[in-house]
């Protein structure tokens, strides 16, 4: 055999007649059938051409059943039968030779196939012979020994290869360099090498200079990549449909190259009653390109993608975006077009985005609230801006030392919990800022940065400013765990409202306390000696008309004005956005409220009854009608220990429960299904601008969803067969070299 041929076992290759020693190589190496574009033949005008569903029978009921004895000549561009060409008894008076030197009458071919199969007696007979040479072991062991070794080598390369592979795209680093070429081959190639000096498999292979197939190639790559990113969405989708619901969690952002890249993450919760374990999970399915942004248009998205995957829409219970109309829409949003299909799909505003706009809302509420910020930024952009005053002031107190304190950080403009490590690292180092402020504009030779210097210095050696730092700072220090122990991917929403409510009294808690906050800011002040009165401005006094008196006119109390103007707005518009912007969260949570169990333990009997009832008629295609009995059942057994509906679920698993209370477990399931943000999809975003950054922008779609799939769910790369992933590259089209042992 001509292994290094694409068809090794072509007819077109060998006369009609071949020895036995080319019979068993052919049946060693397998039967001749490509999965090619197959070249047409003009018939009366019609392009006529053979098909590889030729190469399966299909019953009526719909089976599909292998043709094991029918090939394709690529270089005869006939079909011929195999097993006829090496058994076939031709000293037979029937004896025929139109199905060994081949057939290609496209236009009755299925008559032919099928008369074959059916009616010739010389066809059936060489099958039986075909079946005795493989049980006797007629094929000679030596050459099936050779072929074997030669798959396991290349079966071996390909591991190693798949190997690297993962390992690179877990890193987020780039295969291949500007050019596959000396000094500029890529990480790949240099990875390559660098193990062929320990690894005699890989060794062998760069020291073959005679065989210039290495499967080390750029389109190699791509489609390992393919294939391993493919089988592991597919082991993802695997789990999703042993669920009985998940959710949809989406969002969309702009590449390198301004292409609409939209995440799409299935949350969903999986049981394991073996080992009496539930988990939350969301699992990421990809990038997807879009070149409209209607609703519409991203509902297609979705309800194709659900298809093309095996995923049941009408399993969704939950739908998590952002704010934008687009995707909030009640009348022709994404969620509202979703609910149409799956009406209990529920829709959660991400809780994420709505705390950051509370706290953005809050600073909107007073001017020098915003110019604070700008205040904070100006700072650090002065010294990191340079680095020998960002040298001063790294010194600090004692100048003897090179030892950092507490440093500057940038102001996030969208990340508002970020902007606690801004507010606090300025608080800390706020005299040592004033100090070497005060150094530079003495002893600065550049006039410019003496007036930046001297500015900055005027800017925030106040007792306004340094209130607004402690205001803010307590803001932002209330926000910040919150606001990342709302990014969990296994947090659900009775977690989310009860820290949410936290938030809400530790900041009316603030309010009450304003003294302790102005005492906080005398504190610094009496460090530099700041003085702790505001300056009084003259007051203005407007025209008085006809019906005004003098005493109408409210007097300027310097020490009251900040907390009346600027400080009880801020926690007040902060109150008041954490009570608006949680109601659709709260009704959610109100829905699923009386499977809580420290509430299903107070409650009356009654409450309980109508409550159940109300949730059957909701879920009516989900729960059955015994659950109101299954509720109240279970109410008797749950103990102090169990505080929360996670608790309940788990309470049921751990005992062994889930047959006697199905719909209590489902509803339970449902309730942890529903997404409280979408933080996995801003982390996805993340790794694209790793993955797609400007060296490699010009990555295709393809290949850009499957490196990030198996970056972002490395930890499952065990997962993977590589056996198998070997097999499906190989089955994939023809190869030139062999790989099926």
């Amino acid at each position: 055999l001509n292994l290094e041929s694409s068809y090794p076992t072509d007819k077109g290759s060998f006369d009609n007649e071949v020895t036995d020693s080319i019979k068993r190589s052919i049946l060693l190496f397998g039967p001749c059938r490509p999965n090619i574009e197959f070249p047409g033949t003009n018939l009366r005008g019609t392009i006529r051409r053979f098909s590889s569903n030729y190469y399966f029978m299909s019953t009526k009921m719909g089976s599909r059943i292998p043709r094991a004895w029918l090939c394709y000549s690529v270089i005869l561009d006939k079909v011929y039968c195999e097993v006829c060409w090496l058994f076939a008894n031709r000293s037979n008076s029937s004896f025929t030779p139109e199905w060994i030197d081949g057939i290609n009458d496209w236009q009755h071919l299925s008559q032919k196939v099928k008369s074959h199969e059916q009616n010739s007696l010389i066809h059936l007979e060489a099958t039986k012979l075909r079946t005795v040479w493989l049980k006797n072991g007629t094929i000679d062991k030596e050459l099936e020994t050779q072929i074997s070794n030669e798959a396991k080598f290349w079966r071996d390369i390909l591991t190693r290869i798949i190997k690297i592979i993962l390992t690179l795209t877990a890193g987020n680093t780039a295969l291949r360099g500007n050019e596959c070429k000396e000094y500029s081959e890529g990480n790949f190639l240099r990875l390559v090498n660098l193990l062929a000096e320990f690894d005699p498999v890989l060794q062998t292979l760069l020291n073959n200079k005679e065989n210039h197939i290495k499967y080390l190639s750029p389109t190699i790559q791509n489609e390992l990549i393919g294939i391993l990113g493919s089988s592991l969405l597919e082991i993802i989708c695997d789990e999703i449909r042993q669920c009985s619901c998940f959710a949809i969690i989406m969002d969309s952002t702009q590449d390198i190259t301004k292409i609409e890249q939209v995440s799409v993450i299935i949350r969903y919760v999986l049981i394991d009653f073996e080992n009496h374990l539930v988990k939350i999970k969301e699992s990421f399915l990809g990038f997807f390109e879009i070149h409209h942004h209607g609703a519409v248009d991203y509902k297609n998205l979705i309800s194709q993608l659900l298809h093309n995957l095996g995923l049941d829409i009408n399993k969704c219970k939950g739908q998590g975006y952002d704010g934008a109309s687009v995707m909030s829409g009640i009348y022709s949003g994404l969620q509202k077009r979703i609910n149409d299909i799956v009406p209990n799909a529920m829709y959660v505003h991400c809780c994420a985005h709505n705390l950051n706009l509370v706290v953005c809302d809050a600073a909107k509420s007073s001017d020098k609230a915003m110019r604070f910020f700008e205040t904070v930024q100006s700072v650090f952009n002065f010294f990191g801006g340079s680095a020998p005053r960002w040298a001063l002031l790294a010194l600090g107190e004692d100048n003897a030392t090179a030892v950092r304190k507490k440093v500057l950080k940038k102001v996030c403009a969208t990340r508002w919990e970020a902007r606690h490590n801004a507010v606090f690292a300025l608080k800390e180092r706020f005299v040592d800022v004033l100090k070497t402020l005060t150094v530079i504009s003495l002893t600065s030779k550049k006039n410019e940065e003496i007036v930046q210097s001297k500015t900055l210095q005027k800017k925030i050696e106040n007792i306004e400013f340094i209130l607004l730092l402690c205001v803010w700072e307590n803001i932002l220090r209330s926000v910040q765990p919150v606001s990342k122990c709302l990014q969990s991917n296994d947090i659900n929403i009775q977690n989310a409202c009860y820290l949410l409510q936290q938030t809400i009294g530790t900041l009316e808690h603030l309010r009450e306390n304003y003294d302790s906050v102005l005492n906080t800011a005398k504190c610094i002040c009496n460090k530099w000696g700041i003085t702790t009165q505001s300056v009084s401005k003259r007051q203005r006094y407007a025209k008085l008309y006809f019906d005004e008196v003098d005493g109408d006119r409210r007097l300027n109390v310097t020490e009251d004005n900040f907390k009346i103007k600027i400080f009880l707005p801020i926690i007040d518009t902060a109150l008041a956005q954490l009570h608006n912007r949680f109601t659709g969260l709260n009704e959610v949570m109100n829905t699923f409220e009386f499977l809580n169990p420290s509430k299903l333990k107070n409650s009356e009997e009654s409450s309980i009854i109508k409550s159940s009832y109300d949730f059957v008629l909701k879920y009516k295609s989900d729960i059955n009608s015994d659950f109101t009995r299954q509720v109240l059942s279970i109410t008797t057994l749950i103990g102090p220990e169990q505080s929360d509906i996670r608790d309940l679920i788990n309470f049921i698993i751990q005992n062994d429960m889930a047959c006697s209370f199905p719909d209590v477990l489902t509803a339970c399931l449902i309730f942890l299904t529903i997404p409280v943000t979408v933080a996995s999809a801003e982390r996805s975003f993340s790794k694209l601008k790793l993955i797609k950054n400007y060296l490699r922008n010009s990555m295709s779609q393809n290949r850009l969803s499957n490196i990030a799939i198996l970056n972002i769910e490395r930890s499952r790369t065990d997962e993977l067969d590589i056996e198998k992933i070997i097999d499906n590259f190989a089955n994939a089209k023809a190869r030139k070299k062999n790989f099926l042992c």
